[in-house]
């Protein structure tokens, strides 16, 4: 008999989003399934519709507003399946995306596989997939991916996670979720099933967590620094000389020297530009990232005030935001 795989859908006021989400589920391929819909205190007609639709295999959990880390966790510590699969209630994912995923961590014996999702901006959108391409990683390799953040790899969403992975670690209360929490499964495993297919459909719209790129408030600056710092440092215990490590940790920080934010002061405080000098090595510039990313980390060495001057030149001028 195929394992009981639980669905965990995170919702708070998504009322226009909720009923395509979960219909997707509903309509899996694979069935044996627990669909468990965590409502963190919606104050629309997210619940509502939730308990219209009809399928026994539906359990709703209602909570006060505690906010995606904590409800994430409420949806792990009710969960009964033997695998767990993420998503957010503003999203969805093709009709066989749970056998596909099912059927890889079988066929490899791996507790965890992921395949890649696709940006969407609104329903109206043509499916498009390369030749199936799989590759067995093993922790390292896909750490590499999680720290570059490579074709959604620091997501939890998108992948199949075996239920025991989550023994001793949870999500932080803390604004900065999945950046503070993804390599720390891959480090448990000795392997992870990575497809090139694309079955989880991330729609990118003003309200949504994940399509915020632009550090809207300080709080919420300082926990993103606060948080790649901390992946930096629990990775370099493992692998000390992991270069994609210190590349991911000098992105984070040129991405938040142009926020939309003031906090240079505490940038000050942490001495920011003496660690980014410190973890900087001219290796960097041997490795396989984009060459913008070269000149950025460069032009950062030379300058924070000049790359600051010109990557706000750039991000207003193309409407980039960070």
């Amino acid at each position: 008999m195929n394992d009981l795989i639980t669905i965990i859908i995170n919702a708070y006021n998504e009322e226009n989003f909720i009923i395509k989400c979960v219909n997707s589920v509903i309509n899996q391929t694979y069935k044996n399934l627990e669909i468990l819909i965590i409502n963190d205190g919606s104050t629309d007609n997210t619940l509502k519709l939730c308990k219209s639709i009809k399928d026994k295999r539906i359990r709703i959990i209602t909570t006060k507003n505690l906010g995606l880390s904590l409800s994430r966790n409420i949806g792990i510590e009710n969960a009964k399946g033997e695998y767990l699969y993420f998503i957010d209630a503003d999203d969805f994912i093709e009709e066989d995306t749970i056998e596909y995923l099912y059927n890889l961590c079988k066929k490899y014996n791996s507790k965890l596989s992921t395949c890649m999702p696709k940006t969407i901006f609104d329903y109206n959108f043509i499916k498009t997939n390369k030749k199936e391409k799989i590759k067995v990683l093993n922790n390292k390799e896909m750490l590499k991916k999680i720290l570059l953040s490579e074709n959604g790899a620091t997501a939890i969403w998108n992948k199949l996670i075996n239920k025991n992975l989550f023994d001793g670690i949870r999500f932080q209360d803390r604004i900065i979720n999945d950046i503070a929490f993804t390599h720390k499964l891959a480090i448990k495993l000795d392997k992870v099933i990575y497809s090139n297919q694309k079955k989880y459909y991330f729609l990118k719209h003003k309200n949504s967590i994940t399509s915020k790129k632009n550090i809207s408030t300080p709080a919420r600056t300082i926990d993103y620094y606060n948080a790649i710092l901390e992946r930096y440092y629990e990775v370099k215990k493992v692998y000390p000389k992991l270069i994609e490590n210190d590349i991911g940790l000098l992105r984070g920080i040129l991405q938040l020297y142009i926020s939309d934010n003031d906090i240079d002061t505490f940038f000050k405080e942490k001495d920011t530009y003496k660690l980014f000098r410190k973890v900087f090595s001219f290796k960097m510039l041997f490795a396989h990232i984009r060459i913008k990313e070269k000149i950025k980390i460069l032009l950062f060495i030379i300058s924070p005030k000049i790359y600051r001057k010109l990557g706000t030149i750039y991000r207003k001028k193309y409407k980039y935001k960070i």
